[in-house]
């Protein structure tokens, strides 16, 4: 009697469990038609995406010139679950082409829904937008000449040079005197690099450049000694622009967790995204998508995407 009495008040237990999930479900969704994206997205039956024409491997112009890459690839897969989780009969997508300066600003002012160009998120950046899950751990890395002095790559793959550590001061730092590092401006990468070189008091100079174009050209014609920006993107360079040139060193600075920026003020338009991201990471549809554009995902990547995902 007593094991009666247990399974059936564990099935009790159960059912309120399962009521009380659809009750919190039905509240958001109920709360996410007034949402103000959700309307915009129901009443025109369109998700607006933001990307960057030149972001290669994560977003760019593909063929015939419609965009493509790995976050476009995890954008449309959102949209497919936006539409299902909405119960539309149709969502239309419409890419926006975004650039550094106005990228948020389209998104603060209801022009783009979802940032496709994949962001870090910082302090800064949040006070004007929100942000997804994280599509990608991001680091900073460093793109060299193949030709660069032994000391001067030295230094910047191991911190050290002639296996001596290298601190503020240290002797070994002339390696970076006078070198000049190419950036994007107005990128996390140029933020970091300035920061670390006034920690170390050093007179390397920092140019900084519109794009990655520039920045490759740079390098290669001998303007620049080193180009610093994100490792998956520079690896792309390297191999498509770099005339077997160019290296990225095997390091990588201030790891980053990358993510799509939305609207601030609506929360319950993120839900939707964040459940849509966490169903593609915890299918392991995800993998695909990842072998596309980056490689083969190793098990610390399936890891992680399964440790960034959000469980019912």
């Amino acid at each position: 009697m007593q094991r009666v009495i247990g399974v059936s008040g564990k099935k009790l237990a159960r059912a309120l469990a399962l009521v009380t999930m659809l009750a919190v479900q039905s509240l958001a969704f109920a709360q996410a038609s007034s949402d103000p994206t959700v309307d915009r997205i129901r009443s025109t039956s369109k998700l607006t995406l933001g990307y960057y024409d030149e972001a290669r491997p994560f977003t760019y112009q593909g063929s015939p010139g419609q965009p493509d890459g790995y976050a476009i690839a995890i954008c449309k897969a959102v949209a497919a679950s936006l539409q299902e989780q909405l119960k539309m009969s149709s969502l239309a997508t419409e890419f926006v082409q975004v650039q550094a300066n106005d990228r948020y600003p389209l998104v603060k002012e209801g022009k783009v829904d979802l940032l496709c160009g994949p962001s870090v998120p910082t302090l800064s950046s949040r006070a004007e937008v929100s942000f997804s899950l994280p599509i990608l751990e991001s680091g900073t890395a460093i793109l060299l000449r193949k030709d660069a002095p032994n000391s001067f790559r030295e230094l910047l793959e191991t911190g050290h040079t002639a296996d001596r550590p290298v601190w503020r001061g240290s002797p070994m730092l002339a390696a970076l005197q006078e070198r000049n590092f190419v950036v994007i401006g107005g990128s996390l990468q140029e933020k970091l690099l300035t920061e670390r070189r006034d920690e170390l008091h050093v007179n390397s100079i920092i140019s900084t450049v519109p794009d990655l174009a520039t920045g490759v050209k740079m390098l290669l014609d001998g303007r620049a000694d080193a180009f610093v920006g994100e490792r998956s993107v520079l690896l792309d360079q390297a191999n498509r622009n770099g005339q077997g040139k160019l290296v990225v060193i095997n390091r990588v600075f201030d790891r980053e967790e990358m993510a799509f920026a939305l609207s601030r003020d609506d929360p319950d338009f993120r839900l939707l995204v964040d459940t849509a991201l966490s169903q593609l990471y915890l299918s392991g549809k995800i993998n695909a998508i990842y072998e596309q554009y980056l490689g083969k995902p190793d098990d610390a990547t399936k890891t992680w995407f399964r440790r960034a995902a959000l469980h019912e």
